[in-house]
């Protein structure tokens, strides 16, 4: 049976749909593409069934043509305009029909706009293709359809399409992409006869390039702009569009308390809207400002919750935040394995739908884990931090090289990476990464020795006691508490004292928050500082005392550098010590010996070099030792 053949109009209109459908379709999705009553539709399915020329399967909800041969010939028969409008009808239906079917969409939209004609109408629907291409993760598709809708418009002096086209994509990290976002909207606005509506998206999405493109200040302006004009006409979908550039544009450690607000009214638009996705913005605003407070727990509950949202929203870049946001609560806690299995997943996803981002988030990560566990060799290489002309990356690069060269031991290069980075005072930060950058830079400075530079740090830090060293605009950086790297200036300018209680504020505060990672690096750094202030029994009982911690975390560097100042000066061998402090916890021989699963004589012997070793007489005096000796 071919297109000729069929005598049935309505069997012949379900036949040719069904060729454009492709080579399967949903019954449903083919009886509202021709508008058909469902009975209708099912009778002749039925009959091209009977004729042989379709095939439904088992359950009866879809179907497809017995020969493909047959299936091209109705779809060739075609008129090219029925065909375009049958494939812009496919797409309409399967916009709304629930589940992934937006690379379906978006193959219909390039089959329309291969068949369309009319400039006009042909930018819309390129225009639908970019939307539809996002949706589906195939990026460089929607970057393509949305160059071309602007280029019609500009072609016929349309404001209106050229508002539209502006307004297509949102800025994704990727230089071209994010510069040209900004461009449109800048054409845009400048056109006459805006209305009010437009304008404020113009400027919410405008905002939202100029953060990716580097226009820091620009970007507080145009967020701050379009926020009070939407909060001016009311209009719940113009406030989400300002209410997500506002946050991306500040989300600063100084911007906390707006942050919890901005989220509470995304949250409310969420819930009145019955939008998963707005839901999952504010989960995100609030997981950022609980990472400044270093309150972890929250951190875990909203996490819980973020879990929730992403599995209604069928954008696939979603599940991103949540890898993400997974990873670095993992990180935190010095769950490296784990962190690092999830942040592998999320670095793949990115990769998978070409999300410019995989490459930068990769990097950052290992950087991170690397101060914990050891840097991987290749991040030494400089092909590792090539970052095209993402401007976020401009400074990044050379400044986390040469913190990851600090750790490696090679501080000539890394001096030399760091000068490259010119003077702190004359970086232009966004809101969202100041803390982050400050703390690795000071770390860099206090390894090669530029102590003008710490204290200039360390004074852009001081203000901000209290808080976790995080990024903002979706926290996937975290250098544990501010106080840890202000002790790192502190030791490094001398100041032995400051530093000390610095890092034991540091050290009390990662114990409170569920951070052993930065426990352990607090602790070193302690034990470090006040062996080379002289206090070596002091030093030795700090290291001493985490060195446990540092071996069960598999934190090699750390470990290394304790053990050094573990073994300096110490009266008694690690296993004299252990017995030692359980002398001090009160215990006996017996019991001491069942602590250690060795026996009771052993646990003797070990007593009684002890009391040689230090020259004491009875147990008390132990006891007393290992407290005047153990660190507050």
């Amino acid at each position: 049976m071919d297109a000729a053949r069929v005598g049935d109009s309505q069997l012949g209109r379900l036949l040719g749909a069904a060729a454009v459908a492709g080579p399967h379709f949903r019954l449903v999705v083919l009886a509202k593409v021709l508008q058909l009553d469902p009975d209708a539709c099912l009778a002749a399915v039925d009959r091209a069934v009977r004729a042989g020329v379709l095939v439904l399967a088992p359950e009866g909800g879809e179907g497809w043509f017995a020969d493909e041969q047959t299936r091209r010939g109705f779809e060739r028969d075609l008129a090219l305009a029925d065909r375009a409008a049958l494939h812009v009808r496919f797409a309409d239906v399967l916009q709304l029909e629930p589940g992934p079917w937006h690379g379906q969409v978006a193959h219909h939209l390039s089959a329309a706009v291969a068949a369309t004609v009319a400039p006009m109408y042909r930018a819309r629907l390129q225009l639908g293709l970019a939307r539809a291409a996002v949706v589906d993760g195939d990026l460089r598709t929607a970057h393509d359809a949305a160059r071309a809708g602007i280029a019609t418009a500009r072609r016929a002096g349309s404001a209106e399409l050229l508002a539209e086209a502006a307004l297509t994509l949102e800025p994704v990290g990727e230089s071209a992409w994010d510069g040209d976002v900004h461009q449109w909207c800048s054409e845009a606005l400048a056109a006459p006869g805006l209305d009010a509506e437009t304008r404020v998206r113009l400027l919410a999405r405008q905002a939202q390039a100029a953060v990716y493109c580097g226009r820091w200040t620009e970007s507080l302006v145009l967020s701050e702009q379009a926020l009070l004009a939407a909060e001016e006409l009311d209009d719940s979908s113009l406030l989400v569009e300002s209410l997500t550039a506002r946050q991306l544009a500040t989300s600063g450690p100084e911007d906390v308390d707006d942050l919890v607000r901005l989220a509470a009214r995304m949250a409310e638009l969420g819930t009145s809207t019955g939008r998963a996705d707005l839901e999952m913005w504010a989960c995100l605003w609030r997981i950022d400002a609980h990472w400044f407070a270093g309150d972890l727990a929250a951190v875990e509950v909203e996490t819980t919750r973020l879990a929730s949202c992403v599995e209604r929203v069928e954008v696939r870049s979603s599940r991103w935040h949540l890898l993400a946001a997974r990873a670095t609560l993992a990180l935190a806690r010095a769950e490296f394995e784990r962190a690092a299995r999830l942040h592998g997943e999320a670095v793949e996803l990115l990769e998978r739908i070409g999300h410019p981002a995989g490459h930068g988030a990769s990097v950052s990560f290992r950087v991170l884990l690397g101060h914990h566990v050891g840097h991987a060799e290749d991040l030494l290489d400089p092909g590792v931090w090539e970052f095209g002309t993402d401007p976020r990356w401009a400074l990044g690069a050379r400044l986390f090289r040469a913190f990851v060269l600090a750790e490696c031991g090679s501080t000539a290069e890394s001096a030399a990476a760091y000068q490259r980075c010119g003077a702190p005072q004359t970086w232009d930060l966004p809101r969202l990464a100041v803390l982050p950058v400050w703390a690795i830079a000071a770390r860099v400075a206090a390894a090669v020795g530029a102590d003008r530079d710490v204290g200039y740090l360390r004074g852009r830090l001081e203000p901000h006691r209290g808080r976790f060293v995080v990024g903002g605009g979706g926290a996937t950086t975290c250098l544990g508490p501010v106080e840890l790297t202000l002790g790192v200036c502190a030791s490094a300018l001398g100041e032995g004292t400051a530093a000390s209680d610095l890092l034991r504020r540091a050290s009390a505060s990662c114990h409170e928050t569920g951070t052993p990672g930065f426990q352990v690096e607090a602790d070193c750094l302690l034990a470090e500082v006040l062996h080379r202030s002289g206090d070596r029994v002091a030093a030795g009982n700090v290291a001493r005392d985490a060195v446990p911690l540092a071996r069960t975390l598999g934190m090699r560097p750390w470990l290394t550098r304790l053990e050094q100042v573990a073994a300096v000066d110490d009266p008694l061998s690690p296993r004299e010590r252990e017995t030692a402090v359980l002398v001090a916890e009160g215990l006996s021989n017996r019991q001491i010996a069942a602590r250690l699963v060795i026996s009771e004589r052993t646990a003797q012997n070990h007593v009684q070099h002890i009391l040689g070793k230090l020259g004491f007489v009875n147990r008390a005096q132990i006891a007393a030792w290992i407290e005047r000796t153990r660190p507050h």
